[in-house]
């Protein structure tokens, strides 16, 4: 195999894709738990799930294109995002199929020929990317408990001015207040 023909084919850690004899795609995984160690699943059919309903966003020809093959995108990026639980694990699937569809689209607003159809695409472009900012907004609030921080760096006080230090909430009237 050439030099040129080892790049166009990404080598994935976890897992590699044959086809059996006949023709179906196999998924075969590197160790017993390489679904585990992505999805972090107790259960195999929980991680066997999410790793195929990924796959269903996905075009036959970014599976067997070899120049193109997206088989190990979708289980890398999960991975990358490191869900600590079941909603975090669904939520990156999502994330992880809307950016697929979101750069698809983008390309074919690149490559439209009529105002129409550019109109159409960046319709759907703009929707996928406020979905998928939407997704990470979710996960980052799932991961803090729905909490926000605020840190103030610097903070200059004129003269006769007054500041507060500390943990201020904000509401209307105290309790006892009429």
């Amino acid at each position: 195999m050439s030099k040129i023909e080892k790049q166009k084919r990404p080598k994935y850690d976890l897992f590699t894709f044959e086809r059996d004899e006949n023709g179906a795609l196999q998924v075969a995984q590197h160790g017993e738990d390489a679904l585990n160690r992505i999805f972090g699943s107790e259960s195999p059919a929980v991680n066997e799930a999410l790793f195929l309903q990924g796959y269903t966003t996905l075009k036959s020809t970014e599976v067997e294109d070899g120049t193109r093959d997206m088989r190990g995108f979708l289980p890398a990026i999960v991975r990358e995002i490191a869900p600590r639980d079941g909603v975090e694990c669904m939520l990156a699937v999502q994330m992880a199929t809307t950016h697929v569809a979101l750069i698809r689209q983008g390309g074919r607003m690149a490559n439209a020929d009529q105002l129409p159809q550019f109109e159409a695409h960046e319709r759907a472009y703009n929707k996928l990317a406020r979905t998928y900012t939407a997704q990470v907004e979710a996960l980052r609030k799932h991961r803090n408990g729905g909490k926000q921080t605020v840190t103030v760096q610097h903070v200059n006080v004129e003269d006769g001015g007054q500041a507060i230090v500390g943990s201020v909430e904000a509401g209307g009237r105290g309790q006892n207040e009429k």
